[in-house]
């Protein structure tokens, strides 16, 4: 794509402002940051997956908390901007023979419910997420880490192989 030198360049604090109020949140099954402790993940139950392909993401968060690591959905704290083309967002699962590998790879290692064993890598499964506390003070913001009064769950139903989503 040739660059248009007509339309002005957009400079941090734009995109920001920008993502704040023309931003919406894509999807709570997208996860973009993962910051994790030295020797605090199992990383031995990770399979060999393809990073940035779908699952990837929720597999390790679905990990942590099976194996009782703590996660913390920081989406209300923290600002994340994708750019796209006019491909989209889903661009990369488009003319791929590779955009199901993980997804391969982990439904044939979780023999039962792996669709709801990714769905439990989602955001809003996370026990703690942050908030924004007091008032912004010399260009300083405050975050605080809270424990989650509702965390989405899958539940069995009495139908058999149904889920049912709970929060």
């Amino acid at each position: 794509m040739n660059w248009d030198n007509t339309k002005p360049l957009y400079i941090p604090n734009d995109v920001t402002e920008t993502a704040r109020n023309k931003g919406k949140l894509f999807l709570v099954k997208g996860i973009d940051y993962f910051f994790i402790a030295r020797n605090a993940f199992p990383w031995n139950h990770i399979p060999d997956l393809v990073v940035a392909r779908f699952g990837y993401d929720n597999f390790v968060v679905a990990t942590a908390l099976a194996n009782n690591v703590s996660v913390v959905d920081a989406t209300d704290t923290l600002l994340a901007v994708h750019q796209t083309d006019m491909e989209g967002n889903f661009a990369g699962r488009n003319n791929t023979r590779h955009t199901h590998i993980n997804t391969d790879i982990i439904f044939n290692l979780i023999e039962n419910e792996p669709r709801s064993y990714l769905h439990r890598g989602y955001t809003n499964s996370a026990q703690y997420k942050t908030i924004h506390v007091g008032s912004k003070l010399n260009d300083t913001v405050t975050v605080m880490v809270i424990r989650r009064t509702k965390i989405f769950k899958l539940r069995r139903t009495k139908q058999k192989n149904k889920t049912k989503s709970t929060a």
